[in-house]
């Protein structure tokens, strides 16, 4: 008798209430749970009633949780509509953006680039605040990596860890960046944030391991290119500009090699 496979998803909501977790027992979060609610609340408001309203159907909001504690992890902000409105974005990103029945970009990151692009006055990235408690960030780094396996794209976060290296090093010589200055965001949470969950939605990457690859290696050379620029939040602008100068045009061919072959 086969086992029914576990949905993998149940993995990355784990590995983010871990998350959530740790940093409000433990590593000391600016973020409260008042936030952490707030951008729950409005993702799995706004699924339910877009799925509604779309399909015509109730669902288990299981996307919009995760959604949501992205959100509260990612964002940074004194105010709760700020986490209201990315989650927002993000369901409505998810819903409206689509090609061939699945969505573009990464929800998250989408609100997240929308938010500290237009508003930075109310919402910046989350600081780089959770460098303690390495055996905390040890076990969360390990679900991580599961949640990453069972959705079939740790070969995507091992490229772009890499990649990142790499380029750090290519910095550090040809720009004279301190080694730590050029290594030291690895080293912090949020990287491993953005490697395991931002990076690695099954949607938005690609289906073949070369080009998950070379997907994950291109963030890391455009995320260089940026720092070398100063550009602050520049994780978030790079998957946003290779999803959409590389993702798009990448689905757009294979819809049309698709389309060719149903028609022979």
């Amino acid at each position: 008798m086969q086992l029914k496979r576990i949905d993998p998803r149940y993995y990355v909501l784990l590995f983010l209430t871990s998350f959530v977790a740790a940093g409000q027992l433990f590593l000391g979060f600016f973020q409260q749970w008042d936030s952490m609610f707030t951008a729950v609340t409005a993702a799995v408001a706004a699924e339910l009633v877009l799925t509604r309203m779309l399909r015509g159907r109730w669902i288990v909001p299981l996307s919009a949780l995760i959604t949501g504690l992205g959100v509260s992890l990612l964002l940074s902000s004194h105010l709760l509509w700020p986490y209201a409105l990315a989650s927002v974005l993000s369901i409505g990103i998810k819903h409206t953006v689509r090609i061939g029945g699945k969505h573009l970009f990464n929800p998250n990151n989408v609100a997240m680039c929308f938010m500290l692009w237009f508003l930075p006055q109310y919402a910046v990235s989350t600081p780089k605040q959770w460098t303690n408690g390495y055996e905390i960030m040890a076990f969360i780094l390990l679900l991580g990596a599961v949640a990453a396996y069972t959705a079939g794209r740790l070969d995507t976060v091992l490229a772009f860890i890499s990649g990142f290296a790499l380029f750090a090093a290519v910095r550090s010589f040809l720009f004279g960046d301190p080694l730590f200055f050029a290594f030291g965001p690895m080293l912090g949470a949020s990287f491993q944030l953005f490697c395991f969950f931002m990076i690695t939605d099954p949607q938005t990457t690609p289906p073949t391991r070369r080009a998950r690859v070379l997907f994950a290696l291109g963030i890391a050379a455009v995320d260089a290119a940026l720092r070398v620029m100063e550009v602050t939040n520049s994780p978030f602008y790079s998957a946003f500009l290779i999803a959409l100068f590389v993702g798009l045009p990448y689905r757009l061919y294979n819809r049309r090699q698709t389309s060719k072959l149903a028609m022979e």
